[in-house]
């Protein structure tokens, strides 16, 4: 059943058409993963999908029935609001006491299960990756039939990034996800959405089968270049034969040739890859020795010895709050350790990419930014490039290079933000987080541009492609101090952590081992499928009604209360359900 559908729907910001003749349509429990460029207006789409920002042209339709439910980039939130304030700010929750109650129960079960505590702290006290964890809550809670999230991965642990991708991954509602981590997209959607050029296109699968057609969508782009070349050589060829020999009767051949030369630019438009030079690195590059930090009594990183060597590629990984970000500024030297050495080489030059960028001046202009750095920019090879050249190298045109830093999007903020340090020619990187913001085609050109860095990698990130790719060694923080390193991918280390778990299990004095189903757990579990068909019975009446041209306006509010209350129910069930089934063997 269709419950949302664009019919050429355009929208353009601030004198820029982000996109144009938009025509698709979403059915519900349909799970959408949505890519795109920085600024190619992903997040602006959302908005028009909630009604929050209206058309230029064209329509938007909506279920009646539908109810949706947005996760932001940035929540917003007064000073001084309390966890559980927090929870009514938004998605339109009524005051009617006993949905508030519901949404309520529902958010402190989500808020347990992420490590969210008292419902009394202010927001304000919390750091961005709490933030976001009780944003998820407060957009989950609402038991909506659709959900848009927004970079939802965004300043999240592994532990939690799994956690969602779990949830969403039985959810019965439907949604459009914004993210660039390809796990996610592999593992939870069944549709990918692309913006590309104004265009928005749906290809059917996850995210491995729309790779595999955007090849093929490739392969026949290159075929139709490969022909208006052919024309195009045919058409200048004329152009050369003079004025006599070019009879006014194809007046309109000038125009052509021009539409096939900008069709051609067009092509051949792309990022192309990231370069700098490279530092030579020397034998000793950094030696930390017992380095230890504290903060309020809680110990963050107890007493750690390390030997850096170059060509190093290390994973950090570890809950929020472990000390991952204090540890790279300790790398650093940004920050002083409470106890110990870090001694860095003669030749190591740090650049440290960190999670959040800080603007001295945010009216600095694009190509007064890259100034502040340098007038050239020196080339792998030799030969340098101006600072205009080198950002037009990376999708920043000179029609970008007047705009202030304060207009840009956070994806192409962080974009310029990594140019810059690249072009400093460092031989260790600190990468915080790289691929918050970034875009797919951005973590490609980095991830290339990373694989072949013959300096070291310091890498804390939850993009689990890009610990896979690039990592062969991880330090694994406990979050109570301990630092333990492993030998490996990412995926190597949760197999073998996963095989740890069940040695444990195997291997429990058989008094504490629980297998199987006790009396009353059985009795629940044949009665759970039952209760998930008859819900399921309901929910389809209820949305037979809802398609009905006119109904009672009472019974209209009353039945969607009823179909929401459904979605959370199921939900609920499902998960029970599943768990049971596991234990039971069946």
């Amino acid at each position: 059943m269709n419950v949302l559908s664009l019919d050429g729907v355009s929208k353009t910001l601030v004198d820029a058409p982000l996109f144009e003749e938009v025509t698709i349509g979403i059915d519900a429990g349909e799970k959408i993963g949505f890519i795109g460029r920085n600024g190619a207006g992903k997040s602006t789409l959302l908005k028009v999908l909630t009604g929050e920002l209206p058309v230029d042209t064209g329509s938007v339709s909506r279920n009646r029935a539908l109810t949706v439910s947005m996760l932001e980039q940035r929540p917003t939130f007064t000073p001084g609001t309390t966890l559980e304030e927090f929870c009514f700010q938004k998605d339109g929750v009524t005051g009617d006491p006993d949905q508030r109650s519901v949404v309520l129960s529902s958010f402190h079960s989500f808020c347990r299960e992420l490590g969210l505590g008292d419902p009394l702290v202010r927001m304000d006290t919390l750091s961005g990756g709490m933030v976001r964890k009780a944003s998820l809550a407060r957009c989950l809670a609402s038991a909506a039939s659709f959900v848009l999230l927004d970079e939802p991965t965004n300043h999240l642990d592994l532990e939690t990034t799994e956690w969602l991708e779990n949830r969403l991954r039985r959810a019965t509602f439907g949604f459009v996800l914004v993210t660039h981590d390809r796990y996610f997209l592999d593992d939870v959607c069944t549709a990918i959405m692309e913006i590309d050029g104004r265009r928005v296109l749906k290809y059917a699968g996850n995210y491995s089968e729309y790779l595999k057609r955007k090849a093929e969508r490739e392969e026949q782009r290159e075929r139709a270049e490969q022909r208006r070349s052919v024309i195009l050589r045919g058409e200048l060829e004329w152009l050369k034969r003079g004025p006599r020999a070019r009879t006014g009767k194809d007046k309109g051949r000038k125009g052509r040739i021009q539409d096939l030369l900008d069709s051609r630019v067009q092509a051949e438009a792309g990022m192309q890859e990231f370069t700098s030079t490279h530092r030579r690195l020397g034998k000793k590059v950094l030696e930390l020795q017992g380095v230890s930090k504290s903060y309020d009594g809680r110990k963050v990183i107890n007493p750690f010895t390390y030997s850096f060597r170059r060509g190093e590629r290390i994973g950090v990984i570890g809950p929020s709050g472990a000390g991952k970000t204090t540890f790279l500024r300790i790398v650093a030297g940004e920050l002083p350790p409470d106890a110990g050495s870090a001694t860095k080489g003669e030749t190591t030059v740090f650049a440290h990419f960190t999670q959040t960028i800080t603007l001295s001046n945010p009216g600095l202009t694009v190509i007064d930014f890259m100034k502040e750095l340098a007038e050239r920019v020196p080339q792998e090879g030799g030969g340098s490039l101006s600072a205009e050249q080198f950002l037009e190298r990376f999708l920043f045109p000179r029609t970008m290079h007047g705009v202030t830093l304060d207009r840009l999007s956070g994806g192409e903020l962080r974009r310029l933000t990594l140019v810059r340090l690249l072009a400093t020619a460092p031989n260790f990187l600190l990468l915080d987080e790289p691929t918050n913001d970034l875009d797919l085609d951005t973590i490609r050109q980095l991830e290339d541009y990373l694989t072949d860095f013959n300096g070291c990698i310091l890498l804390v990130s939850h993009d689990r492609a890009m610990l896979d790719r690039l990592t062969d060694y991880l330090l694994v923080f406990d979050g109570a101090g301990g630092i333990q390193g492993f030998t490996g991918s990412y995926e190597d280390y949760k197999e073998t952590e996963t095989v740890e778990v069940r040695r444990r299990e195997q291997y429990r004095p058989a008094r504490q081992l629980k297998t199987g189903l006790s009396f009353k757990e059985r009795k629940e579990y044949e009665q759970l499928l039952a209760r998930i068909e008859a819900l399921e019975k309901e929910q389809k009446s209820l949305e037979s009604f809802f398609q009905e041209p006119s109904a009672d306006p009472v019974e209209l509010e009353r039945n969607s209360r009823r179909y929401r209350e459904i979605q959370g129910t199921l939900e609920g069930q499902l998960a029970r359900w599943e768990e049971l089934a596991a234990r039971a063997g069946d």
